[in-house]
C-alpha cells in the first residue's frame, strides 16, 4: 500500500541507531592528544555534505571549522590536548570529542541517540515530548530536564556540559558552549537527515554518521523508485494536519493548521502521492474546524502533527468529526 511505504520512508530517516553507546566502534580519534603529536591529522574519517543547505564542515590537522549557514554561526572544534586554533570570527571554541552535551530541541536529541552517544547527553528541553524509548529510560537516571522555571539553575546545568545544543534565540549569553543547530529549517527530506553528521563531528563520530545515512540514502531511493514504479495510477492526496487548543499563547484561541512544507512534498512525492496544495503557501490557518474540514474534504489521508497527546477520539473531536466513516 501507498501508505505503508509513506510511513516506511518517514520511519527510515529517524530511526537508524548504530553500535552501543559503550563501545568505540565507528569513532575517531577518542583520546587526547599531547603537543607533540598536535601537527598530525587526527581526522581520517571525513563526513561530506551532500544535500544539506543549511550548514557545511571543514576539516585541517587537528581542528574542524563547522558553519551554521541559516544563522550564519561559526563553530571551531579542536581536539582535546591540541593547541586551540588562533583563528577570528568564531562563536564558540569546543574541544572534542565532547563527553557531555545538552540539547534543547528534541530532534537534536534523536540524532545523538542514532549516533549512539546517548548516554552523553546530560540534560534536555521538551523532555516530556520525546518520542524514543531508549531517552525516556534515560531521564532521570541519566538525562535530567532543564529546570525551565529557573534561570540560574538553567545556566549551572548548561555550563555542566560540553556543548549546548540552541534553536535560535535561545542562545544563552552567560555560556561560550552553545551551537545552534537548524535542522527543522532544512528544506528537503534527506538533507534533513543529513544533520546527522552535524552532530557527528562534535563526538568525532563521522564514521557511524557516514554509515546511518547511506543507509538512509539507499533505503530512501529504493522506496522512491518504487512508489513511482508501482503506484503511477493511484496517487492520494495527503494533507500534514495540526490542532492547537486555546493558551495563553494563542490568546486563548484556537486553531487548525495545514501545513506544506517543503520536505513533506519531498516525503509525499517520492511516497508516489499528492500533497494537498491550495495555496502555495508553507501553512495555511483556520479559525474554525468548519473551515478546515472543507478543506480537507479531498484528501484521502491526513497526518496529524498535533503537539499533545491524545487518542483517537479526542482527536475525532479536535478536528470536529461527529462521523469519521
Amino acid at each position: 500500500m501507498k501508505l505503508d511505504i509513506l510511513a516506511v520512508l518517514g520511519v527510515s530517516l529517524f530511526s537508524h541507531a548504530l553500535a552501543a553507546s559503550s563501545s568505540t566502534a565507528g569513532l575517531q580519534s577518542t583520546e587526547c592528544v599531547s603537543s607533540s603529536d598536535s601537527s598530525d591529522n587526527l581526522f581520517s574519517v571525513k563526513s561530506e555534505v551532500k544535500y544539506s543547505k543549511l550548514f557545511s564542515i571543514e576539516y585541517h590537522d587537528t581542528y574542524k571549522i563547522v558553519n551554521n549557514l541559516s544563522t550564519n554561526n561559526t563553530y571551531a572544534l579542536y581536539q582535546c590536548g591540541s593547541t586551540k586554533p588562533d583563528i577570528k570570527n568564531i562563536d564558540a571554541f569546543i574541544p572534542i570529542p565532547v563527553s557531555s552535551a545538552a540539547a534543547w530541541s528534541t530532534s537534536a536529541a534523536m540524532f545523538i541517540e542514532a549516533l549512539g552517544v546517548q548516554d552523553r547527553v546530560k540534560n534536555l528541553g521538551t523532555a516530556p515530548s520525546i518520542v524514543s524509548a531508549c531517552l525516556q529510560e534515560l531521564l532521570e537516571d541519566v538525562i535530567k530536564p532543564f529546570d525551565e522555571g529557573n534561570s540560574t539553575s538553567t545556566d549551572e546545568q548548561e555550563q555542566s556540559n560540553a556543548v549546548v545544543f540552541s534553536m535560535p534565540g535561545g542562545e544563552d549569553t552567560n555560556t561560550t558552549n552553545t551551537v545552534v543547530s537548524t535542522e527543522y529549517l532544512e528544506p528537503s527530506a534527506l538533507g534533513r537527515s543529513e544533520w546527522i553528521k552535524f552532530f557527528a563531528v562534535f563526538f568525532n563520530a563521522e564514521e557511524r554518521a557516514n554509515t546511518a545515512f547511506e543507509s538512509i540514502e539507499s533505503n530512501y531511493d529504493c522506496f522512491t523508485k518504487k512508489a513511482g514504479e508501482e503506484y503511477d495510477d493511484l496517487r492520494p492526496v495527503v494533507a500534514w494536519t495540526s490542532y492547537a487548543g486555546p493558551t495563553e499563547y494563542n490568546n486563548n484561541t484556537a486553531y487548525w493548521q495545514i501545513s506544506f512544507a517543503d520536505y513533506k512534498y519531498d516525503l509525499v512525492r517520492d511516497a508516489g502521492a499528492r500533497m494537498l496544495n491550495t495555496t502555495g503557501a508553507q501553512a495555511t490557518m483556520f479559525s474554525t474546524a468548519a473551515a478546515f474540514l472543507d478543506a480537507l474534504e479531498e484528501v484521502d489521508i491526513v497526518i496529524d502533527e498535533s503537539f499533545v497527546s491524545y487518542s483517537y477520539d479526542e482527536l475525532l473531536k479536535n478536528y470536529g468529526v461527529k462521523d469519521p466513516s
